[in-house]
């Protein structure tokens, strides 16, 4: 206990103790309180005048023109007025007030805030970055080494203003706030530039008006940024806004914080990207700064492309080594309408070839895939090297791209690493994947391409595995096998099958298949042409069959003998060809030794061409044939030595040229006729020819001709129209054809007419109609004048006519001349002239030509009866003029004539009078002229009356005719001369029997010799009076000629 209480009053003292050193305390301060007012006391009476000259001294020591005024001077608070500090002409700073709080302690005096009213302050942004405010940077204290803190300082600003000058332009800022500069301090800060420029770009019209906040994690800005423009170059951000919110540290040395982007455009001269809008988000000290943007746009069009917005998201990095790291995309992107027209229009370029579905089908599923689509990127990048990651490509017809797997890089210096897999499909597209593998830069890029069946309407297009190789060099090579199924013009061709082996040197040259290369097909149908399957070699032409050097196009193909087998239309066909060549550089060909066979054996089409040369240009292939011959089935016409130019545009052969044509049969109806404006064009199925024929060497035309032929049905026809074949000296029907020779000659007239022939597959048939009027000639029975008449044609190539054909003759003289004669006849198979019958009005009767038929194909006799019916006697001397000569009687007869190559001949003709009657002269005749004797005899016999008279001809017509002539009954007739002795002989039975050898046109002169006495005197008498004077002078008499009538001295034609 005695413890306890001993701390008790321990406890007790001290207080006690504590009092009292308390009151000792307050007895000291006291009188330091006393002292220090009585100081201040003291100080206070004179603050002014010391204030002032601490101020004056303070700015004279610094070397700082001031021009102000002491308004109060406190303990707590000083103001001044009327501040200017700097040139007074161009002051750094002006204020109306100033007002600064101080307080006082043990450690002294301390400035602990400032307000300002209305200040303006001059600043000029020097170009190492540092600040300067004129003379005022004289009384700012130097660097102390220290980080930069914001002082605990209270501050209140009315109306602060700053006029900056920087050397991008000039920049007028408003601060107006009041809080603790470390912790607490808001206010507004507003600033405006008409143009900042540097380095080419600028911006216009800068506005900005933040809030600026501090607090102990260091201030704050809050508010936007705007601008009528920013512009670098040609390409402007259009009233760019930016809301910024942003956070310093306390230090200044690091800040954060996100600034939301809107601007109405971004413009260039020929791009605009609409309706830029994101967030920027940024976090950096003063080494670099990092952090995520995601920007998108509206509208946007840009050369070749425009959509409905562009978007970037992702990490960005700046300051230090550059980077960004995220997506790029494109939504609702077009290329431009000209691409897609171009694209659409690389369709067309393999018109009327087998990939030409196909590549309309790609080409428009691409076109249609470039009207909208979407597109993205994963990448990477850093200066000078970038990395791909996926690239994605989503149009909105389907067609899809994506390229993963990878990556893919570049690096400026070393080139691009391609690593990945590419696939595409969708949308009508062909199905495709590539590997792509590479081990880096300089080494190869190997990779197979597998590319999926492609079909496309009718056709189809199958690749087998394409395997390349890209060498570090760039040389590629590419290696797959092609199997093609399509069109072919208005044809198709199944299963084109080839190998291909493309080398590219990986600059400027690359060949495809060097070496010959194995090329079938199944079936082969060209418009109506169908072939059947076939195997054959291409070999390269100039080192390879395609080359491309320096951007020109060479190489070639070439095939050696060749023969193809199959239908045209339902013809079966051949085609061969001893070898043909193709030459790229020029797109120019030759075939040589080309034939073709078309239908079966029996009704065969043949074209043989020996060389046809073509051209590729312009989508039209033209060029030269020469040595062409061939025939059009059944139809007996052959073209020989055939040469011209053909052309083949908008899939129409044409062939124009000069062509012969000659008889198919092995004995030629007609001789070889020429046409120098032949012109054949097919178009399809339909052939169609003409031109005109002329002969050969005298140039004479004989006919238009033309013809049409339909390859899907083998029916066609060919008009024959003759204008006009006009004969005379200088061109004879022989001419022509052979089947006049030795039947008519020197024809002086001209026949025209129209022949029609027309074939099927059954056969050919063919008309005609010709026409002649006036017509002379001569035939082998003798000269023909005014032959008229028109003769139709059954079967013009057969030579066989319809029955009943007329033709009228003016005059024809077979020894006797009869006129006005009508002849029926018709042409029948084989060459031959079926004689219906003929007649002639002769001396009142009429002589008539007996039906027959006259064989022109051999050489054989050909025989024509003409028969005379009751021809009277006087009438017919009178048709004939024999003036002197009259006659009485009745006459028939019959003229068997025969005709061979020897020519015409008379075997059996009879003419006989049908009773009796008489002939006599009617003429003069004098002593003078016959003598006595010769008087006398001429009267005695100058009319004779017979009772019988028979002629008989047998022999040549152009020769020597024997003419048996025949009087029984002779007497004579009235008004003769007669006396006793005359008259004792006349009641003799007389019978003369004459025998005539003459030429058959000397028959009638005959007749007119022996039955004309003053023609018997005048010949005979001469004689009869010389044999009287040898006689009188003692010759020997003259020998005897023993034959009836003794012949002229020479034949009389």
């Amino acid at each position: 206990m005695g413890d306890d209480d001993d701390r008790a009053e321990q406890a007790e003292a001290s207080p006690r103790r504590a009092g009292r050193r308390r009151r000792r305390f307050a007895r000291v301060l006291l009188v330091v309180c006393l002292i220090v007012l009585a100081i201040a006391a003291l100080l206070w009476t004179q603050r002014r005048s010391i204030a002032d000259d601490i101020v004056r001294r303070e700015l004279e020591r610094h070397g700082v023109t001031a021009r102000y005024r002491v308004a109060e001077i406190g303990l707590g608070r000083q103001r001044l007025v009327d501040v200017v500090l700097g040139n007074p002409k161009a002051p750094d700073l002006i204020a109306d007030w100033v007002e600064i709080d101080t307080r006082v302690d043990l450690n002294g005096a301390k400035v602990t805030g400032a307000r300002v009213g209305q200040a303006r302050l001059r600043a000029t942004l020097r170009p190492d970055g540092t600040v300067s405010f004129g003379q005022i940077d004289r009384l700012l204290p130097p660097p102390s080494g220290k980080p930069f803190a914001l002082p605990d300082f209270n501050v209140a600003v009315d109306d602060g203003r700053i006029r900056l000058a920087t050397p991008y332009g000039l920049i007028g800022a408003k601060l107006a706030g009041r809080g603790n500069l470390a912790n607490g301090f808001v206010g507004q800060l507003a600033a405006v530039s008409e143009r900042l420029s540097l380095n080419g770009c600028g911006i216009d019209r800068l506005a900005l008006n933040v809030s600026l906040r501090t607090a102990i994690a260091g201030p704050s800005l809050t508010g936007p940024v705007r601008a009528r423009q920013a512009a670098c170059g040609d390409v402007r951000l259009v009233s760019p806004v930016v809301r910024l919110d942003a956070k310093l540290s306390p230090a200044f040395d690091h800040w954060q914080g996100q600034a939301d982007v809107k601007a109405e455009a971004i413009a260039a001269p020929q791009a605009r990207v609409a309706d830029l809008s994101g967030a920027i988000g940024f976090t950096g000290v003063a080494t670099g700064t990092r952090g995520t943007l995601d920007l998108a746009s509206g509208m946007f069009d840009l050369p070749q492309l425009d959509g409905a917005g562009l978007s970037i998201a992702g990490r960005y990095e700046v300051g230090g080594v550059p980077a960004f790291e995220g997506r790029l995309g494109a939504r609702g992107a077009r290329l431009d309408d000209v691409l897609i027209r171009r694209i659409e229009a690389t369709g067309s370029a393999a018109d009327g070839l087998p990939v030409a579905p196909l590549l309309q089908a790609a080409t428009r599923a691409a076109g249609q895939a470039a009207c909208r689509f979407d597109l993205s990127a994963e990448v990477a990048a850093r200066p000078l090297a970038a990395r791909i990651d996926r690239l994605a490509f989503v149009a909105a017809n389907g067609a899809r791209a994506t390229l993963r797997d990878g990556p893919v890089r570049w690096v400026s210096g070393q080139g691009a690493t391609l690593n990945g897999t590419l696939a595409m499909g969708g949308g009508g597209l062909p199905a495709a994947s590539i590997r792509l593998r590479h081990a880096g830069p300089g080494a190869p890029v190997t990779g197979t391409a597998v590319v999926e069946p492609y079909m496309a309407g009718d056709a189809r297009l199958a690749l087998a595995p394409i395997h390349f190789r890209t060498a570090g060099s760039g040389a590629t090579q590419i290696d797959t096998r092609a199997e093609l199924t399509g069109p072919l013009g208005d044809g198709r061709v199944e299963r084109l099958a080839l190998p291909i082996d493309a080398r590219w040197d990986g600059g400027g040259r690359l060949t495809v298949n060097a070496n010959c290369v194995p090329v079938a097909f199944d079936r082969l149908r060209v418009s109506a042409l169908n072939l059947d399957a076939a195997r054959f070699r291409l070999c390269q032409q100039d080192g390879a069959i395609l080359r491309v050097a320096n951007g020109r196009i060479g190489g070639g193909v070439g095939i050696g003998a060749t023969r193809l087998q199959g239908r045209l239309g339902g013809t079966p066909v051949t085609l061969a060809a001893a070898g043909g060549r193709f030459a790229l550089a020029g797109m120019a060909f030759v075939l040589d030794g080309v034939k073709s066979r078309l239908g079966s054996p029996e009704r065969v089409s043949v074209l043989d061409i020996g060389t046809l040369t073509g051209r590729v240009a312009n989508g039209t292939v033209a060029g030269r044939f020469d040595r062409g011959e061939g025939q059009i089935g059944n139809v007996p016409l052959l073209i020989r030595d055939a040469s011209g130019d053909w052309k083949l545009a908008g899939g129409v052969l044409s062939l124009d040229g000069d062509v012969g044509v000659r008889d198919a049969a092995p004995d030629p109806r007609f001789e070889p006729l020429r046409s120098d404006d032949f012109r054949l064009t097919l178009n399809g199925n339909d052939i169609r020819a003409g031109g005109t024929l002329k002969h050969p060497a005298k140039g004479v035309k004989v006919s238009d001709v033309t013809i049409t032929h339909d390859l899907a049905t083998g029916r066609g026809n060919a008009v024959l129209d003759v204008p006009g074949i006009t004969f005379g000296d200088s061109f004879q029907p022989n001419e022509l054809t052979r089947l006049t020779f030795g039947v008519i000659a020197d024809v002086k007239g001209s026949v025209s007419g129209r022949g029609d022939i027309a074939w099927t597959p059954d056969g050919v048939t063919s008309t005609g109609t010709f026409r002649t009027a006036g017509t002379d000639l001569a035939a082998a029975f003798g000269p023909v004048t005014g032959l008229s008449g028109e003769i139709r044609f059954t079967d013009l190539l057969g030579l066989i006519s319809a029955p009943g054909q007329v033709a009228t003759i003016a005059e024809v003289n077979p020894g006797i001349a009869v006129t006005d004669g009508v002849v029926r006849y018709r042409l029948i198979e084989g060459q031959r002239v079926q004689i219906e019958g003929g007649r002639w009005p002769l001396g009142g009767g009429e002589m008539i030509l007996e039906p027959t038929i006259l064989d022109f194909a051999e050489d054989r006799e050909r025989r024509m009866t003409f028969r005379v019916k009751g021809v009277d006697g006087g009438l017919f001397l009178q048709q004939f003029a024999f003036d002197n000569l009259n006659a009485s009687g009745t006459f028939d007869g019959v003229l068997p004539m025969i005709f061979d190559s020897n020519g015409g001949r008379i075997e059996g003709g009879k003419l006989q009078s049908r009773g009796s009657g008489n002939l006599s002269y009617v003429g003069e005749v004098s002593k003078e002229d016959v003598g006595f004797w010769g008087n006398l005899a001429f009267q005695a016999l100058k009319s004779m009356n017979y009772r019988g008279l028979t002629i008989e001809m047998d022999g040549p017509i152009a020769g020597e005719m024997v003419t048996a002539i025949r009087f029984s009954g002779v007497s004579q007739g009235q008004g003769t001369y007669s006396n006793f002795l005359i008259r004792r002989l006349a009641r003799l039975p007389f019978v003369f029997n004459v025998r005539i050898r003459a030429p058959f046109r000397q028959l009638i002169d005959s007749v007119q010799n022996y039955y004309d006495p003053k023609r018997l005197i005048e010949r005979n008498l001469p004689a009869l009076q010389a044999e009287q004077r040898r006689r009188e002078q003692g010759l020997p008499p003259a020998p005897l000629d023993t034959t009836i009538q003794p012949s002229e001295s020479e034949t009389v034609p």
